[in-house]
Parts: C-alpha cells; structure tokens; sequence
C-alpha cells in the first residue's frame, strides 16, 4: 500500500509513474501493491477531447479492471451531460463525476467517501499534470501521467492541442520538475535492516520470480569474496521455492574467480562488471531466462546503484543497511550523497498484505 507524500511532492505535480496510455499501465502491479480504486480523467485520457465516442477497447478494459477486483470511476473537471454515457454503457458499473475543479481537492475526497477508497488504496490516471497529478499528489494518491489520447484523431485542432499539453508538460520537467523526478529513482518500495528481514515468501505469493542481490555489503562485508553458511542456507531455501537468484556485481571478473566456482554448484547465476545502475547488462541477462519486469525484485545497499537500476528497471526495490562501515572511496563518497537523498524522497508503494494476513496480525 501506498506511503505518505513526503514533503514538497505534495505540492510538485511529479506523477509516480508515465504511461504511454491507459492501455499500457501495468495494472496487475497496480493489485500487487495493494491499489484498490482507479480514477480516470476524461479528456484526452478515455478519449480524444470533447468527443463522446468511447472505443470498444476502452469499455473492455473497465470490464478487466472491474473484473479483476477495482472500482473504476471517471473524475472530471467538464460539464457535459454526455460523459455519463460511460455509465450506461458500463451498466453503472463505472461511476462518473463531473465538474471535480482538479486541482482543488475537496470535490475528489468526497468522491473517495462515496467509492468508502482508502487514498492510500487509490490511483489517478490523467494527461493534465498541472490538474490530474497536483491534485492526487496533494490527496496522497498514485498518480500516473499519461500521454494525450490521439487515436483515430482527423482534428488537426485536436492534435494541437494534444501537442501542446505534451510540450507544457516537457517544459515543467526539464526545469523544476527534473529534480523532483531524479529523487524518485532513488526511492526503494521497502528498507529492511539485511537480507534475512526480507519476506520471501510475501514476494512469491505476489508473483516476483527473480531475486537479484548485490554483493559487497549486502551478501557480505566489503571485498570478501565469500559467501557466510547462513547466505547459502537462505539461497538454498529461495532455490527451493523456486526462485531464480542473480548476484550482480560492479566488481571485476579476476574477484570471482572461486565464488564463481561455487555458485554455479549451488545453481545461482552471477553477473560481474555489472555496471549498476545502467540496465542494459541485467536486461541482456533476464532476457535469456525469458522474465518480465514485473516478476522482479532487487536488494542492495546502495541508492544510486542498487535500488536506481531497479527503479529504472521496474522492479520492485529493497533497500538493506550495509553490513560494515568499510568501504570503497567512491562509495564513502557517494554515502554522503545518499544521505541527502534519503530526507528528500517520498515513500514508495509496499506489496499489499492480504485480509487474511492483516488478520492475524491484527490478532
């Protein structure tokens, strides 16, 4: 479930995440981390602007959506009678609400206590930043930006200003908005004290399938080129389970030399020279084993390394304590960077616990 906004976030339309459309967004992740509720912006969003021809592709997807356990509502600033078609054509499965003011916000929470949705359960999907994201990001919702909706588009009106909204959107990010969004790809979904206080079987019952953990630090102290008995014994259960373990690593090959040796007897993969946060090598690796971004999760010690090649990855993150404070100087440097960061950015999503679980910890 979905942190508190910390800070200046609630008052920076930053989105937590960019789509291309609502087709796109990964809305099983979505269920994952424990969102509920989906609210949608009308124009440009479900449909090309002032129209009120709703595509069979998109009544589909609020059928999947709702299917699949969500409440779907409609939330927009316009006036027009014609939106509440969606709820005729969805049965009033899809509820819709009309002259919202986003950015203000009190019209949207009385929308949360109609739908009895937690904001923290709640996701806003919009193509306006400035009305969209500035008001769920001041609620504490997930937001997510999508591109203009441009599909079947003859108005060259139409595209214009489509275009346009892309452009101002672009402007405010590649000025104060940059920042803001850079703090983000250092923000992890969990922080646990090692690896052993990480819940494995919480990520398999979600789905996660990958394991990738970094080495120095994280597996062990730093430039040890062993592995502890009890990091043996926890792979060994984790292979057990099922999952599939990388140990990737910015280190050297000549450094792994007899670890090599011995993880592939423990049948765990290794990735050396990793060149963390650039992606390209571990995409190259998932690849070849044929999994999705959605299936994985990384753990390290590191912000601007570990949870940034996550981030980027679209991973679920895990930000353990390094083991000891012996260091690298590159790192040592960059720990003070770290520490910055940490009291800058806002707390990411968490895997959602099911009723049961909350249950017995409620017990």
């Amino acid at each position: 479930m979905l942190n508190h906004t910390t800070g200046l976030f609630k008052y920076i339309p930053i989105p937590r995440e960019h789509s291309p459309d609502i087709y796109s967004i990964d809305y099983d992740r979505l269920k994952k981390l424990g969102f509920t509720t989906i609210l949608m912006d009308y124009d440009f969003t479900v449909t090309p602007w002032r129209d009120d021809q709703i595509s069979r592709k998109t009544l589909d997807l609020f059928e999947e959506l709702i299917n699949d356990g969500f409440k779907v509502a409609i939330v927009t600033n316009s006036k027009r009678e014609k939106v509440k078609s969606i709820e005729t054509l969805t049965n009033g499965k899809v509820k819709v609400y009309t002259s919202m003011k986003k950015p203000n916000t009190k019209k949207l929470k009385s929308v949360l206590e109609e739908l009895k949705s937690k904001e923290s359960e709640t996701v806003i999907i919009g193509d306006l930043f400035i009305t969209d994201i500035s008001v769920g990001n001041k609620l504490g919702l997930y937001t997510i930006l999508i591109n203009p909706y441009t599909y079947g588009l003859e108005s060259k009106f139409k595209h214009f200003v489509a275009g346009f909204t892309k452009f101002a959107y672009k402007m405010f990010f590649y000025t104060i908005g940059w920042f803001f969004r850079f703090i983000d790809l250092f923000s992890p979904n969990e922080f646990k004290k090692n690896v052993f206080e990480v819940d494995y079987d919480h990520l398999w019952e979600k789905r996660y399938k990958i394991l990738i953990f970094d080495f120095d630090n994280t597996l062990n102290e730093w430039h040890e080129n062993y592995l502890r008995p009890e990091v043996i014994d926890l792979f060994l259960k984790l292979k057990e389970k099922g999952f599939y373990i990388l140990i990737a690593s910015n280190s050297k090959k000549k450094r792994f030399k007899e670890l090599e040796i011995e993880l592939n007897d423990l049948g765990i993969d290794l990735l050396y020279s990793a060149m963390k946060p650039l992606r390209f090598k571990i995409r190259k690796k998932l690849k070849i084993h044929g999994y999705k971004p959605g299936e994985g999760v990384i753990i390290g010690d590191q912000l601007f390394t570990d949870i940034v090649l996550g981030n980027v990855l679209g991973f679920y993150t895990v930000k353990v304590e390094p083991l000891s404070k012996k260091e690298g100087l590159w790192t040592r440097f960059m720990r003070f960077f770290e520490k910055i960061a940490l009291k800058w950015i806002r707390e990411k999503p968490t895997l959602a616990k099911d009723q049961t679980e909350n249950l017995e910890n409620n017990s």
